[in-house]
């Protein structure tokens, strides 16, 4: 009896993998043919009955699916057979590739440089692209055998980005947080740099909106673009900037009110320091403990920080002068001059007599002189006298001209209104 038992379970076990087996094959017949619907080949996308999700989640694209890219970063000493080997190229197409007419273009490495090797499934080299900003540069492509190497300048996506930021501690860091990119944060520095001293002015629960474009190359960021509009509240004050191409195509960046946001002269000779003591003409002198007009600014910053030139102008003394330590001054007309004390050091050749433009680095912090610590003395001269660089009315650079103002103020407000419409469209997400 328990034979028999044992003999029906036997067959019937059988069965059922049998039955198992037969209906696999069926359904994955079925399967194979519905999976076909889908279309690689040509990087295109025939949609099957797949749930939306999934096939937004797919890889599409014929190099996408194909090919394997390896990016490179330039570094200092490297050279092109190096950085090719440490791509996974093959002996033989690296070979190739130096004596192809044209490698010299490639080999000409710079620090920061990116080296982008695209390979296929096969090992065998499709494109090898050098460039500085993902855009332009240099490229190799293996067609026959054979590398035919030619400069390329791709064009790109332009995607507009906005943000809303509320200055919490520090400008920089609440800007970081907000996913905003160093080279757009600099940006923002520099347009608003000649009314804000974004040492000194800034104050927890200013903030600021930002439009601003990045660059994109087969769906990759490549770069970051132009500020193309800026508003900043600081305290009860809004100061705004709107970038505008001129007739000459020259860029520049003006307030709503058509007024250019560069004034002859940068608010603050150092970035990103803070100020230890204001121009304060009854001031007792932390050294000669006694009382000592302060006729410029402090800023204090590690020894080695650069000094830039506030504005435009010719040196008119370089050397050590007592207290100062070792100085510059800069005359920058009739009626204006500044000075910088306290130097560690001078830029490399800079002379009496020489020419220096606004921004430009002329030295670095130190502490000669009598200085208690690392610092920059600053002090900006009106008609030969003392004024407060904090305060000072600084003379702008042209605004707007006649002919330009209708075209710039509908890019203008079409600019703030479209900040405008960002905003209240963030405010509705987060609420």
């Amino acid at each position: 009896m328990k034979k028999i038992i044992f003999e029906i379970r036997y067959y019937l076990l059988f069965l059922i993998l049998f039955l198992g087996l037969f209906f696999t094959l069926i359904f994955s017949t079925d399967n194979s043919k519905k999976t076909n619907d889908i279309d690689f080949k040509n990087g295109e996308v025939i949609r099957a009955n797949i749930p939306v999700d999934k096939i937004l989640s797919l890889d599409i694209g014929k190099n996408q699916s194909s090919n394997r890219t390896q990016i490179i970063y330039v570094e200092k000493n490297n050279t092109l057979i190096q950085l090719l080997d440490e791509s996974g190229l093959e002996n033989k197409y690296i070979r190739a590739l130096i004596k192809a007419k044209g490698s010299e273009k490639l080999a000409n490495l710079k620090t920061g440089d990116k080296l982008e090797v695209e390979i296929s499934r096969n090992q065998i080299p499709e494109n090898i692209f050098l460039t500085s900003d993902g855009l332009n540069g240099i490229n190799a492509k293996f067609e026959n055998g054979l590398f035919s190497i030619y400069k390329v300048s791709k064009k790109p996506d332009v995607l507009e980005r906005f943000a809303s930021v509320e200055i919490e501690d520090s400008l920089y860091q609440s800007a970081i947080e907000a996913g905003i990119p160093d080279s757009v944060i600099m940006d923002l520095v520099y347009i608003f740099g000649w009314d804000i001293d974004f040492i000194f002015d800034i104050r927890p629960g200013d903030s600021f909106d930002l439009l601003y474009e990045e660059y994109y190359w087969r769906g990759n960021k490549v770069k970051n673009g132009d500020i193309k509009a800026a508003r900043f509240k600081r305290g009860k004050k809004v100061y705004t900037a709107v970038r505008y191409f001129l007739e000459d195509n020259e860029k520049e960046f003006f307030s709503i009110r058509g007024k250019n946001v560069e004034k002859a002269f940068l608010r603050s000779p150092v970035e990103f320091s803070y100020i230890s003591s204001k121009y304060n003409l009854k001031r007792k002198h932390p050294i000669l403990n006694k009382i000592k007009a302060h006729t410029g600014v402090d800023y204090a910053a590690p020894t080695g920080t650069p000094v830039r030139a506030t504005g435009d102008g010719t040196i008119s003394f370089r050397g050590n002068n007592g207290g100062y330590g070792k100085l510059i001054e800069i005359k920058h007309s009739e009626d204006y001059s500044t000075r910088y004390a306290h130097l560690s050091r001078y830029k490399k050749a800079l002379e009496v007599g020489d020419k220096v433009f606004q921004g430009e680095i002329i030295g670095y912090v130190g502490r000669t002189g009598r200085a208690t610590g690392p610092h920059l003395h600053y002090e900006f001269r009106v008609n030969g006298m003392h004024t407060n660089p904090l305060t000072v009315k600084l003379p702008a650079a042209k605004p707007i001209n006649e002919k330009e103002k209708d075209s710039f103020f509908k890019t203008a407000i079409a600019a703030m209104n479209k900040m405008d419409d960002y905003y209240l469209k963030l405010y509705a997400e987060s609420n």
